[in-house]
C-alpha cells in the first residue's frame, strides 16, 4: 500500500500533533510518502521520536514562517479590526499560506513509472485544518480516495474562538472537506455525532472512530515514586478555559473540613499555565501548600515523570459535555497508573469510568473533594500492598497500543481503497 500522507506537524516539532502523526505512520506496514512543514518559528523537542524519519519510505519538509513584519501586520490588524484579521487568519487557520507551496512539492514528486498512480491512497491530518484544503485539492488533482483524519472537531471547538463571521466561513469549509472525502477519521463516537449532527446520513455514513495511542516501548522503568509521600501528577498546559483552579477549589474546600486530610500528598502540576487573579489567589492559599507548580519538560520525560506517579490528574475545561479524547489521557492509559479526571460528561468522562478510575465535574467542587478524597485512599491502599499489578480494565487499555490503533488505521485505508475499486 502506498500512502501519500499530509501533516503539518511532525516530530521534532513539539506540538501534539507531532507525537500523533509519527506515532501512527512511522513503522507503518505501508510504504508512506509524508510531506510535513519546516517550520523556521517551530518549538523543537527532539525526544519525540527521534528516528521518525528513519522509519517513513520519504519524508518532503515544506517551508513554512513569517517574517518580523509579517507578525507585526498581524498584531496591528488584529487591534484594528478583529473580522478582517478572522477572515486573513481564521479561514481556517494562520497555516493557509503552507497550502500552495505543499501543492508545488507534490507536484514534483516522481510518479511511478508502472503505475497510472504513484498513490494508492491520499491521508490529511488536522490540526491544522489548512491541512484538509490540500487534501481536498489533491484528491481532485490525482483522483486518490482521501482520508480526512479531524482528531479534535473544527468548527465545534470551544478553544478556536470563532465569531460569527469566521464561524460561518469554516463552517463551508468544513463541509466542502466532509463531502468530498471518502472518509472521516475522528477520536470518539462523541465527536461524530456532534459534528455530524448537521450533516445527511450519507455524510455520516462516512465517520469512522481512531482514537490516539500511546507507545508501550517508550516507558521505561515503571516504578512508583519514591518515598512514603503520595506524587499526583498533571502533566500538560493549562490554557483558555481549561486550568487548575477546579482542583484547588477543592483542596482548599476539603482543607477547611479537615485539615490533615491531604498530609503526605503532593500534587504537582507541570506544563505551561495562564496565570490570572483567581488562580494566583487560589495558589497562595495555605491550603495549597502541596500544589507544586513545574515547567514544561521534554515529551520523553514526561513519560517518564507517568511512571513515577502514584496517581494521575486530568483536568478539562468546564463544560455540560465534552468531546475531546486529550491524547495525554491516552499516555496516562499506556503509564499504568491510576487516573482521577476532572471533566464533564462525555468522551474523557466514560474512558476513565470504564478503565476503573474515578471522575467529577470541574462544576462540582463537593464532588471533586468527596471524590478525590477516595482516590488518593485507593492510591494508598495500592502503595501499601506494594502492588505491582497494572492499574485499569486491560481490555480497553489495549484498545489504545500503538499497534492496535495501526492496524485499525490500515484497515480504514483498505477499506477506503476498496471502495475506490468498487466504483
Amino acid at each position: 500500500m502506498n500512502i501519500l500522507a499530509i501533516s503539518f506537524a511532525y516530530p521534532p516539532t513539539a506540538l501534539p500533533r507531532s507525537i500523533q502523526a509519527a506515532r501512527l505512520l512511522a513503522g507503518l506496514d505501508a510504504n508512506v510518502t509524508l510531506v510535513c512543514a519546516n517550520w523556521t518559528d517551530a518549538p523543537l523537542d527532539t525526544t519525540i521520536y527521534p528516528d521518525a524519519d528513519k522509519q517513513i519510505q520519504m519524508v518532503e519538509r515544506v517551508k513554512f514562517g513569517s517574517s518580523g513584519l509579517q507578525r507585526l501586520v498581524s498584531r496591528i490588524l488584529y487591534r484594528a479590526s478583529r473580522s478582517a484579521w478572522n477572515r486573513l487568519y481564521r479561514n481556517p487557520d494562520q497555516y493557509r499560506s503552507w497550502v500552495k507551496p505543499v501543492l508545488d512539492r507534490v507536484s514534483e514528486l516522481p510518479q511511478n513509472e508502472t503505475e497510472t498512480e504513484r498513490f494508492d491512497c491520499l491521508v490529511s491530518f488536522g490540526q491544522p485544518f489548512s491541512c484538509h484544503l490540500i487534501g481536498r485539492e489533491l484528491k481532485k488533482r490525482m483522483r486518490l480516495p482521501w482520508i480526512a483524519y479531524f482528531s479534535d472537531p473544527w468548527v465545534d471547538n470551544q478553544f478556536n474562538g470563532y465569531d460569527l463571521h469566521s464561524r460561518s466561513l469554516n463552517l463551508k469549509l468544513e463541509r466542502s472537506v466532509v463531502e468530498s472525502a471518502d472518509l472521516v477519521l475522528m477520536n470518539s463516537e462523541e465527536t461524530i455525532d456532534l459534528v455530524f449532527a448537521r450533516y445527511d446520513e450519507r455524510s455520516k455514513a462516512k465517520a469512522r472512530v481512531l482514537p490516539h495511542a500511546y507507545d508501550e516501548g517508550l516507558y521505561g522503568d515503571r516504578s512508583s515514586a519514591d518515598g512514603d509521600t503520595i506524587v499526583i501528577r498533571h502533566i500538560g498546559e493549562f490554557y483558555g478555559p481549561r486550568s487548575p483552579v477546579p482542583l484547588l477549589r477543592a483542596i482548599i474546600g476539603t482543607d477547611s473540613v479537615d485539615d490533615h486530610r491531604f498530609d503526605g500528598v503532593s500534587f504537582e502540576l507541570v506544563g505551561d499555565y495562564e496565570t490570572g487573579p483567581e488562580l494566583e489567589e487560589l495558589a497562595s492559599h495555605p491550603a495549597t501548600r502541596n500544589v507544586i507548580f513545574k515547567k514544561r519538560i521534554p515529551y520523553l520525560e514526561s513519560l517518564n515523570l507517568m511512571n513515577r506517579s502514584d496517581g494521575l490528574l486530568l483536568i478539562d475545561a468546564p463544560g455540560e459535555s465534552s468531546v475531546f479524547l486529550p491524547s495525554k489521557l491516552i499516555d496516562y492509559i499506556g503509564s499504568e497508573r491510576p487516573i482521577f479526571g476532572i471533566t464533564p460528561p462525555g468522551t474523557a468522562d466514560r474512558l476513565i469510568r470504564q478503565l476503573g478510575g474515578a471522575t467529577a465535574n470541574p462544576n462540582d467542587t463537593a464532588a471533586i473533594r468527596t471524590r478525590l478524597a477516595c482516590f488518593i485512599d485507593m492510591i494508598k491502599d495500592r502503595k501499601n500492598l506494594r502492588s505491582s499489578e497494572p492499574w485499569g480494565e486491560q481490555s480497553i487499555r489495549e484498545t489504545f497500543d500503538r499497534k492496535a490503533v495501526q492496524k485499525q488505521f490500515l484497515g480504514f485505508v483498505n477499506e477506503c481503497v476498496m471502495n475506490e475499486m468498487r466504483e
